[in-house]
């Protein structure tokens, strides 16, 4: 058999590497069969962010923002929109991914809220503080189009850098990966590694002190709350150290795995559920706490373990 000239050959190699280069770039689908990054904005360069401090935003996010922490921010729907013909699916698998992912993360601090609740703003600009889970003007400044969003942010300088910013829907993947690249920035943040969750601070009836706070322990293993601190964090500054106002818990209290624990100020405190507490702190009078002031878990160490906003 003859051989086929050199231009031939080298038609055919072409042509056998072309087929084989469309079959291996398939896009990937997703659960709903849709490909992955269909109806999807993703921003890959960093862009820079300046949170304008003057509008109202959230308390526990302006803190973070102000110490420098490492920061994810999610913004999901709860309602369906017409003009969105995958529903709420997308927004719902996207909320589940960072919440179960946010376990992995200690260090980065994970804000996730409904788009339907920025509160009042009208009222916020006038100073009346936003609600528990409300956003004022957080997402008119990151710029939130539609919904899933997702934003991982980092401190530079004066202001943040926008690592990854997606809107619509991304595999959980994707996202580990924004969340993995995150954390490994360098940040000047005071980050515990503890994995605890602040779930509730209730205040005394007069005085604005602490009556009990109680802490969950989403870790397979049991934590000792001796030594860790309930502080307020400063609401011009966003600081908060062991000499800031608060409560300290001296004695061995044992949060268990996958479970509670709280702290009241005196032995005989019952929670909101009728249980009494697992043991009383220390100090506490007076701190003048009302609804909207910031509060923070420290570790023995000082370290930041946890933050939430007296409702």
């Amino acid at each position: 058999m003859d051989e086929l000239p050199e231009t031939e050959t080298a038609q055919q190699q072409t042509t056998t590497v072309t087929e084989t280069t469309i079959e291996e770039t398939v896009p990937e689908t997703t659960a709903g069969g849709d490909p992955v990054g269909v109806g999807q904005e993703e921003t890959r360069d960093e862009e820079r962010f300046v949170l304008s401090e003057e509008q109202p935003v959230p308390e526990d996010f302006r803190a973070a923002y102000g110490r420098g922490a490492a920061i994810a921010v999610v913004f999901y729907g709860t309602s369906l929109d017409p003009f969105y013909p995958q529903g709420l699916s997308p927004d719902e698998r996207v909320r589940s991914a960072v919440e179960g992912l946010s376990g992995e993360y200690p260090t980065v601090e994970f804000f996730l809220y409904d788009i339907d609740s920025p509160g009042d703003v009208g009222a916020a600009v006038e100073g009346a503080p936003l609600g528990l889970g409300e956003y004022g003007t957080l997402a008119a400044q990151l710029n939130v189009g539609y919904t899933p969003f997702v934003v991982t942010m980092a401190p530079s300088g004066e202001g943040y850098l926008i690592l990854n910013r997606y809107q619509g829907y991304v595999p959980e993947p994707v996202i580990s990966q924004a969340l993995y690249d995150l954390s490994r920035v360098q940040v000047a943040d005071n980050s515990s590694d503890v994995q605890l969750q602040l779930d509730v601070v209730r205040l005394t009836a007069e005085g604005g002190g602490v009556e009990y706070f109680t802490v969950s322990n989403a870790s397979p293993d049991p934590i000792d709350l001796q030594g860790f601190s309930l502080r307020v964090v400063d609401p011009e500054t966003g600081e908060v150290t062991t000499a800031s106002p608060g409560v300290r818990v001296e004695e061995s209290v044992e949060v268990p795995a996958d479970g509670l624990a709280s702290v009241g100020r005196v032995p005989d405190v019952s929670t909101d559920e009728g249980e009494p507490v697992d043991a009383a702190f220390t100090g506490g009078q007076p701190l003048d706490l009302v609804a909207g002031d910031q509060v923070a878990l420290l570790d023995s160490g000082g370290a930041i373990v946890a933050s939430t906003v007296v409702s």
